[in-house]
């Protein structure tokens, strides 16, 4: 169970209604602050545009290119797997196609091949017999590879944006723009983006020209492939994705007009329906068979194989899905398992949690670090046996908050077969008889950097995904459409262009209920002065039903959207957060002021003193309080590990009880049951815990507790 709230910070408030200072106060969060930075930013269409031979070695990509063409050589492009990877390489295959330039394509399967260009792909590339080899999304750290190739007399071009190692290969051009020696002005392209450059530079130099058919797909493709690749929304992909929607309105691109069709129904055709819905189904292909049908959706022309291979791409993501949902479970119980040991427990660590399992899927190990990161709020590895070197095991890691995964990979190289990635997701190989020490050092290097790197009070640097960044704190009046479609200008949202998040204070909940057996929750809430009501949805946040009742006031924090029903539109809200609203707000129910007293040598009764308050209803459990808080803990958290807030876990008790609990008298009970062995609790920082039921059969006497003993004193 997770019951645990986000530490806001805000930004900025308004106290009345004025949608014009809520646009104005955005733009100047985002530094967007004279008339013309308005302009280009609110741009439909227009905006950053960058000259693609600003990149290092675009201009010999270009003539190496042309001279092959020229020449009736044959270019084989290499791709990747997922959905930059397929959309890159089928921009690039339908310029050449445009001009019957003669051309093939080659995308390594996951499991037989990995990631990249490597040597068991050497010979399915000399079988296509190629003069000219173009990678795209990949081969930046290929050096070893792409010199093989080339011994063979085959020129090379490298396009990727993937991090640049030590050194960068030695071909006839290497296109990216993370090269340090670059002109090209922004380093965030999508691997799809660079390829988009390569056809825009090549039609510039006006030898082979680009088609405005060609070039609108080219935009279609490169969009889908920013979103998907979860790049910074910023800059040129911001433009990259405006164009996109906007010929996406009418596709050029078959698979893209079909996909549409199929999926898009009454859906707004925006980022989150591409990330949501799109993108998954031409990820599913590579992550668990190959990529053809994925290839096939963007590079036929014929209708019905274009439509045949959309609906297969849904039936391999529904297969996707299962398997997810079996790894991730798999991999729940193996971090909940009691037998796990002591050294790698939640409790007991700080860094990545790492698993794994002998079985598992490739294609989804991601994809479950990911889901791992957000289920325990910390950054996790998941392993699985390598397919191609039996004596490795092959992981992907997901990092959570401002953890920075890849730099703590760089810093363990030693350790590892090979590596790659980025700051928030990354994949490696280690030696099977190695992992026990690459699990120890991670350890060793995460809790040094968190000693190193602790904020201090005015320091946000190193703060987690914990924090909520509140773009805008309103009055409950300012929520309606108008407000809505002020925020739409921001579209597209992303990384770096974050959807705003608004905060209301001191709302009344009018009604709630669960939705989907319990996992999500719907609400309705209104200021409680008869004016309207607004329907909110808490996905994930099932766990609220059991401490929040109509009638309860809550401060929420929340993203703007719209719902139409019935040919009615409204606004809605998702919500990021919510917090119950506490009466008082005394030194009791303040868990971190409460444990810092009590963590000073200042007697018990002398706290009560300062905060004016009856000691026994504040600070010391009676024998029916404990009674109490294992019985309504034992019935919500009995199942694996709960991390908790002390205040919220106070209000759970109170809400399923008739005790009354403060956060100070939790924290005390969770001492008690774990110094009897009940329970094993970690203590997360002074206001949250970390706790999971131990198996015990015999009746345990909490007198054995020191902590009991010490508070009976005061009965």
């Amino acid at each position: 169970m997770l019951l645990t709230a986000k530490k806001w910070h805000t930004a900025a408030s308004l106290s009345s209604k004025d949608t014009d200072l809520v646009l104005d106060t955005l733009l100047k969060s985002r530094g967007i602050e004279t008339p013309e930075q308005r302009e280009k930013f609110l741009a439909e269409s227009d905006g950053v545009w960058h000259d693609p031979f600003l990149f290092a070695d675009m201009d010999v990509a270009v003539d190496t290119i042309v001279s092959c063409i020229s020449s009736g050589g044959h270019i084989v492009v290499y791709g990747d797997y997922d959905c930059d990877g397929v959309t890159a390489t089928a921009i690039l295959i339908r310029y050449l196609r445009s001009h019957d330039v003669s051309c093939s394509y080659i995308v390594p399967h996951r499991a037989e091949h990995g990631y990249g260009l490597t040597d068991n792909i050497i010979d399915k590339v000399l079988d296509e017999k190629p003069d000219l080899l173009i990678t795209v999304d990949c081969g930046i750290t290929n050096c070893e590879t792409i010199e093989k190739i080339r011994a063979r007399g085959i020129k090379v071009i490298v396009t990727d944006h993937h991090n640049v190692k030590e050194n960068i290969p030695v071909a006839e051009a290497v296109i990216c723009a993370k090269r340090e020696d670059n002109t090209y002005p922004f380093r965030d392209l999508c691997g799809a983006g660079v390829a988009m450059k390569l056809v825009e530079a090549l039609g510039r130099d006006g030898r082979y020209k680009v088609t405005a058919r060609i070039w609108k797909q080219a935009v279609e493709l490169a969009g889908l492939a920013t979103i998907a690749d979860l790049v910074s929304v910023v800059d040129e992909n911001r433009t990259i994705i405006k164009k996109a929607f906007l010929s996406m309105r009418d596709p050029v691109n078959p698979g893209v007009r079909i996909m549409n069709s199929i999926l898009l129904e009454n859906k707004k055709l925006d980022e989150s329906y591409i990330s949501f819905n799109f993108v998954p189904r031409i990820n599913a292909a590579g992550r668990l068979y190959d990529s053809s049908d994925a290839l096939k959706l963007f590079l036929s022309d014929d209708e019905r194989e274009v439509r045949n291979a959309a609906l297969e791409l849904g039936k391999q993501n529904d297969e996707r899905k299962k398997i997810e949902a079996e790894v991730f479970s798999e991999a729940v119980a193996q971090i909940e398992d009691p037998s796990r040991p002591e050294e790698w427990s939640l409790t007991n660590t700080v860094g990545p949690i790492v698993v794994y399992g002998p079985n598992w899927h490739q294609g989804v190990l991601g994809i479950v670090a990911g889901k791992l990161s957000q289920y325990y709020r910390r950054s996790a590895i998941v392993f699985t046996d390598d397919t191609i070197d039996k004596d490795n095991i092959k992981g992907s890691g997901r990092a959570f908050g401002e953890f920075d995964l890849y730099s703590s990979l760089e810093k363990m190289k030693d350790y590892l077969v090979n590596f790659g990635g980025h700051k928030k997701a990354a994949g490696m190989v280690v030696a099977r008889d190695r992992i026990g020490s690459f699990m120890k050092k991670l350890e060793e290097n995460s809790r040094r950097d968190k000693e190193e790197n602790a904020p201090s009070s005015d320091d946000r640097r190193f703060e987690d995904e914990d924090t909520l960044e509140i773009s805008l704190e309103i009055p409950f009046e300012q929520i309606d459409l108008e407000t809505y479609e002020a925020v739409s200008v921001f579209k597209p949202f992303g990384i770096g262009n974050k959807k705003p998040v608004f905060a209301t204070r001191d709302l009344l909940i009018t009604d709630i209920q669960g939705m989907s057996d319990g996992l999500h929750m719907r609400m309705e809430l209104s200021d409680g002065k008869g004016n309207s009501k607004v329907s909110a949805v808490g996905f994930n946040m099932g766990q609220y039903l059991s401490i929040l009742k109509v009638g309860d006031r809550v401060d929420i924090a929340y993203t703007l959207n719209e719902y139409t029903y019935k040919n009615n539109t409204s606004v809605s809200l998702y919500l990021e957060d919510i917090v119950p609203v506490t009466p008082g707000g005394m030194v009791w129910d303040k868990a971190s002021t409460a444990e810092e007293l009590y963590g000073s040598s200042m007697p018990l009764t002398e706290i009560a003193k300062f905060a004016r308050c009856d000691l026994s209803a504040a600070f010391v459990p009676s024998k029916e309080d404990y009674a109490s808080c294992y019985k309504v803990l034992k019935q919500y958290c009995a199942k694996g590990i709960t991390t908790a807030d002390t205040v919220l876990l106070a209000k759970l008790i109170n809400v399923n009880s008739s005790c009354s609990f403060t956060p100070f008298k939790v924290r005390r009970c969770l001492d008690v049951f774990s110094e009897a062995g009940l329970i094993k609790l970690g203590v997360v920082d002074s206001s949250r815990v970390c706790f999971r039921f131990l198996e015990n059969d015999r009746k345990v006497p909490l007198s054995s507790s020191p902590t009991y003993v010490r508070f009976s004193e005061y009965g």
